[in-house]
C-alpha cells in the first residue's frame, strides 16, 4: 500500500534512494541525480507535513551587493539599503556546504539579497558543493543571476557550469524593456553572456531557465516564445512583481494585486535554511527591517539551527497562524504565503 506524503521521512527517502541506486549501475549517477531530484521537491513542497530533520534546502548568500539597480528592488535606491554589502568568507561557505552534505540537504542555492557571481570565489564555491553532490542534487540551481558580467569572466561561466540549473534574471529581449526594468543591466552583454553559457562545452548537465518579472512594461510580451527562438532547450517562468519587499510606491508596475487578509503558512520555514553573507541564519525572505533570525552559521552547526528552539517555535507559530498577528510574517509579500499559490515543480 503506497505511503501517503505525510507518512514519508527522511530515513524512508533515504532507504529508496540506496535500494533505487543499487539497481542502476551503468547509468547510476544520471538514475539518482533523477530520483534524488524528485525526492527533494517532494520535501520541499511536503515539508510542512514531514517533520524534517535537515531542511531540503540550503541557500547561502554569497554577495549581499548587486550591480544593478531593478526599479522593484531594494538595490534601486543604495542610500536606503536595508542592510550592509559583503561578500561571504569562503571558509564559512565551505563549513556550510560540508555541513549541508553531512546531514543530508538536497540542494544548494548560491543566492539571497545580491547577485552571487560577484563573489571573487565563486566558481571554487561551486564547484565544492559540486564535489559533495556525488551524483545527487545538492547542487541543484542558482537564483538571480542577471549575466551582466564583462566577456573576460570566464571563471563565472565555468562556475555556472558546475550547477544543474541556471535561472537567469531576464525579464524582457527586448533591449529598452530589459534596460529600463533592470536599470543599469547592459542588453547586449547579458544576451552574449547567455548565449556562451548556452553553448558552453561544460554545460551539457546544467539546465537553463529563463526568470522574469512580469510588470506594466513587460505584461504583454510573449517572452517563452522568443525565449526558444534564441534559446531551444531553455525553460521560462514569469512571476509577477512582487510589492511590499521595498519602501517606495510600486503601485504603477504591478499587474495583480494580493489580498493581505487571505493568507497561508509558505513552505519556506518548513523546507529551507538561508544563511546570510555575516553567517546569520534564517529560513525565509521576509520583509529586510524585519528579519527572524535562527542562528548564527559561524558558531553553530547548521543542524543544530534547524533544530533549535527559535526555528521550531517559528514553524509552531505558522501552524497555528499566530505568526500572522506581527511582522514580517503579517506583510509578507512573498507568493507562497498567499493562498492559492501552487509550487511549480520544475522550478
Amino acid at each position: 500500500m503506497p505511503l501517503s506524503i505525510p507518512e514519508l521521512n527522511q530515513g524512508i527517502f533515504q532507504s529508496i534512494v540506496v535500494e533505487s541506486t543499487n539497481k542502476q549501475k551503468g547509468d547510476s549517477l544520471l538514475g539518482m541525480h533523477i530520483l534524488n531530484y524528485w525526492l527533494y521537491r517532494i520535501r520541499y513542497i511536503y515539508g510542512r507535513h514531514l517533520n524534517l530533520k535537515a531542511p531540503a534546502d540550503l541557500s547561502l548568500e554569497l554577495s549581499s551587493s548587486c550591480d544593478l539597480a531593478c526599479v522593484f528592488c531594494y538595490h534601486a535606491d543604495p542610500k536606503k539599503l536595508p542592510f550592509k554589502k559583503g561578500l561571504m568568507n569562503f571558509d564559512l561557505a565551505s563549513k556550510c556546504l560540508m555541513e549541508g552534505a553531512e546531514i543530508g540537504i538536497s540542494s544548494f542555492k548560491g543566492n539571497f539579497r545580491g547577485e552571487s557571481t560577484l563573489h571573487p570565489k565563486f566558481k571554487d564555491i561551486t564547484a565544492l558543493a559540486k564535489s559533495l553532490a556525488n551524483g545527487s542534487t545538492y547542487m541543484e540551481r542558482i537564483t538571480n543571476t542577471n549575466m551582466n558580467f564583462s566577456k573576460n569572466r570566464t571563471n563565472i561561466l565555468e562556475g555556472l557550469c558546475n550547477q544543474t540549473k541556471v535561472k537567469a534574471s531576464i525579464d524582457s529581449l527586448r533591449k529598452d524593456v530589459l534596460e529600463k526594468q533592470r536599470f543599469k543591466s547592459k542588453y547586449e552583454i547579458i544576451m552574449k553572456n547567455m548565449d556562451d553559457l548556452y553553448n558552453h562545452p561544460l554545460r551539457k548537465n546544467t539546465e537553463i531557465v529563463v526568470q522574469a518579472v512580469r510588470t506594466q512594461s513587460n505584461k504583454d510580451e510573449d517572452l517563452e516564445t522568443e525565449v526558444k527562438k534564441r534559446w531551444p532547450e531553455a525553460t521560462v517562468r514569469v512571476n509577477n512583481m512582487v510589492s511590499g519587499r521595498v519602501d517606495k510606491d510600486l503601485d504603477s508596475l504591478e499587474v495583480k494585486k494580493r489580498d493581505f487578509n487571505n493568507r497561508q503558512p509558505c513552505v519556506q520555514a518548513f523546507s529551507r535554511l538561508i544563511v546570510r553573507w555575516d553567517g546569520g541564519v534564517q529560513s525565509c525572505c521576509p520583509s529586510i527591517k524585519d528579519e527572524i533570525t535562527l542562528g548564527n552559521a559561524n558558531t553553530q552547526h547548521l543542524g543544530e539551527i534547524w533544530n533549535g528552539k527559535p526555528a521550531n517555535d517559528l514553524r509552531a507559530a505558522l501552524k497555528d497562524r499566530s505568526a500572522f498577528k506581527t511582522n514580517p510574517c503579517k506583510t509578507c509579500p512573498s507568493h507562497e504565503s498567499f493562498k492559492g499559490f501552487k509550487s511549480q515543480w520544475g522550478s
